[in-house]
């Protein structure tokens, strides 16, 4: 396990993270209940076979200004038929469009992360190259997180350290 220096107390929360207990909530809802996730499960195939979603998601880039940072998160829906996969795709997108002003997401420890502002970036999509069987349905989405409050002046830590 990596060891951070005892004055590092951590950055901006991984949007990655924060955006699959989001999703989850929502997919919680659906029957049978869909599976967000970073990395595609070993088992997906039977999971799909279950009748259930997947959705892997992923930061793709962007970065932060100031207090703020911008992340593009890809979502990316497979389910066992291409129907299936455009309509939770559609069924999330009014989801994440109602955090447009910002709002809690409960995590999956118990904790909350406010998200600033959602904006999509590039709506739902099949790209034929990569989705051969014509079932994984993508959308991007602008996610913004302040930085923590409690996040200690790394610039003053920075300088008082010696060269």
């Amino acid at each position: 396990m990596i060891a951070f220096p005892d004055w590092y107390e951590g950055g901006y929360p991984d949007r990655e993270l924060v955006m699959c207990d989001l999703t989850q909530r929502w997919l919680d809802e659906l029957t049978p209940q869909g599976l967000s996730v970073t990395w595609l499960p070993d088992n997906l195939e039977e999971v799909l076979a279950e009748g259930r979603a997947v959705v892997h998601v992923y930061r793709g880039g962007l970065g932060a200004e100031g207090i703020i940072d911008a992340a593009a998160v890809q979502l990316g829906v497979i389910t066992a038929t291409r129907a299936d996969s455009w309509a939770v795709l559609e069924y999330l997108r009014q989801m994440l469009l109602t955090y447009k002003h910002g709002g809690p997401v409960r995590r999956e420890d118990g904790s909350t992360t406010q998200i600033s502002y959602v904006e999509e970036m590039i709506g739902p999509q099949q790209l034929a190259d990569y989705n051969p069987d014509n079932r994984l349905v993508r959308g991007t989405w602008r996610v913004e997180c302040r930085l923590p409050r409690d996040i200690p002046d790394y610039v003053a830590i920075r300088e008082s350290l010696p060269l």
